[in-house]
């Protein structure tokens, strides 16, 4: 089977998956709701703040924290492009139908990240429009779609959210059962929530190094000097995500379906 063919098919596969929309349209709502709420926080905290903190107040610093959470609703997405066939017990189907096993994971993969790609900046613009809702309804300042810095964060969530999509699709691979690989992956995401928990020096170390921490940076509109830099901190993300399709591609060739 050509490369084409596999693309086609692979699309096929991908939209016939019931439990896909379900994960899509959970992720709109999320997006839109987390982004709501936390823009209530927000407006709350300036509020109630002192002068220096509504000096220093930053409106879009709620604008894009819902993604994090939408991040475990895309890395769904990516799990279930894989364990779904394992479960329908269609995969071997599928490596009979293409033999270079590397070509059908590549095929699945460009599914995978084209679509999360595509929805990270729509699913971004949700969140940040309704948290600048609820900080204007508040009463505390907000900001438009056109602020500076605000485009290119939109642009960056798109990259984020397709790297996460690969992401759960190389756990997919790896443990070949929906609810492990989901259960893992969503741990994994949002351990830098639990930083806390952690001695300092190993709790710094999670905000700015631990890949989904270090990939939302590229959404953050005044990342500041403490962590790392946007681009760095997709890199980071990138580098871990490669290492995990390295071991998928690897597993998935020597074991058997």
């Amino acid at each position: 089977m050509t490369a084409y063919g596999v693309l086609r098919s692979e699309w096929v596969k991908f939209r016939s998956i019931r439990a896909m929309l379900g994960c899509l349209a959970g992720a709109v709502v999320a997006a839109g709701s987390y982004g709501y709420l936390f823009g209530m926080t927000a407006a709350r905290e300036y509020l109630g703040g002192s002068a220096t903190d509504r000096a220093a107040f930053d409106p879009t610093e709620p604008a894009f924290r819902a993604l994090v959470l939408v991040a475990v609703l895309v890395s769904a997405v990516g799990v279930l492009a894989v364990t779904s066939e394992y479960a329908s017990g269609t995969m071997p189907v599928s490596v009979t139908a293409v033999p270079g096993r590397g070509l059908l994971v590549g095929g699945k993969g460009a599914v995978v990240a084209l679509t999360t790609l595509l929805i990270g900046p729509p699913l971004a613009l949700l969140s940040f429009t309704l948290s600048q809702a609820a900080l204007a309804a508040q009463g505390a300042p907000s900001v438009g779609p056109g602020y500076p810095g605000v485009p290119g964060a939109l642009l960056g969530a798109g990259l984020f959210t397709g790297l996460v999509g690969l992401y759960g699709m190389a756990f997919g691979f790896l443990l070949r059962r929906s609810a492990g690989a989901i259960s893992l992956g969503t741990f994994l995401l949002i351990l830098p929530g639990m930083a806390s928990l952690f001695p300092k020096p190993v709790a710094k170390w999670i905000i700015t190094w631990w890949p989904s921490a270090a990939g939302s940076r590229i959404f953050a509109v005044h990342p500041g000097t403490d962590l790392l830099a946007p681009l760095a901190g997709a890199g980071v993300l990138a580098a871990a995500v490669a290492v995990l399709l390295c071991a998928a591609v690897a597993v998935f060739r020597r074991r058997d379906v």
